[in-house]
């Protein structure tokens, strides 16, 4: 426990390494990284959502095959990819660039599938209403469908950006020294303290995913995404609960309505 404790008093290295005399490093970066990746491939996810639900199938099915391609292989080969194989085009990109482009991509296919979803579930009157008016499809789609998509998006992309999030970690195999390189590197050079370190990293993951978690119900609430009022059971179900409820726990439940 002592171990822990001392790790902990070592969290300026965890957060950021030696920032501003040296580059970047821990946690921040994963930070960086997430929202660089999630920001980029969201301007192409819109493209690639929009254009998987296209009429036209030259533009449907480009974009279908992207988006399932990209879905269908695993995030270390997409880093892999960008880290080895450009290069051997002549493609020169920075470390940071090339995790951040392929970190990108995998996001873009994931959101697009989010925008795909959001799209579709506003109702088709939206854009029938919308044309009467006189607007063009461009302009339904930029000021009527997309705005009330994104609200209906935003539970599934605060999900995302925390899967995103903790996906940055897989960076560590080109050697960017984020939160999991720098807790290998300390547990490297004083194997006694690995447990301190693996366990610090964990808390420092912990703490950003949990803090998006709240931050985005109370903003879920604020708009009105989710009356959560409403989710509260009005009676007890028996049928729908595997294990039975004790007497007392349904004699409690009962006297809550």
């Amino acid at each position: 426990m002592e171990f822990f404790f001392e790790q902990l008093a070592n969290w300026k290295y965890y957060l950021i390494g030696g920032y501003p005399e040296a580059p970047l490093t821990g946690l921040s970066l994963n930070i960086v990284l997430a929202l660089l990746s999630i920001s980029i491939g969201l301007f192409f996810a819109v493209i690639l959502g929009l254009g998987r639900i296209s009429c036209r199938r030259y533009i449907r099915y480009p974009c279908s095959a992207c988006i399932d391609i990209v879905r269908s292989t695993p995030l270390l080969m997409i880093i892999f990819w960008f880290y080895f194989f450009l290069p051997v085009i002549g493609a020169k990109l920075h470390l940071f660039w090339s995790a951040v482009i392929a970190l990108s991509v995998y996001a873009a296919a994931y959101q697009a599938e989010i925008v795909r979803a959001g799209v579709l579930a506003v109702p088709m009157g939206q854009m029938e209403a919308s044309l009467s008016s006189g607007m063009s499809r461009f302009q339904a789609m930029a000021f009527i469908i997309l705005p009330q998509a994104f609200k209906m998006m935003l539970p599934s992309f605060v999900s995302f950006f925390n899967s995103m999030f903790k996906s940055t970690s897989t960076v560590y195999i080109i050697g960017i020294v984020e939160l999991t390189r720098t807790g290998i590197i300390i547990s490297q050079l004083k194997p006694n303290r690995i447990f301190a370190a693996y366990a610090c990293m964990a808390l420092g993951f912990w703490i950003v995913c949990y803090s998006l978690s709240f931050a985005a119900q109370k903003l879920e609430r604020k708009l009105g995404i989710l009356d959560y009022e409403s989710y509260k059971p009005e009676i007890c179900r028996d049928d729908l609960i595997l294990i039975p409820l004790p007497k007392a726990v349904k004699k409690y439940l009962t006297t809550q309505k």
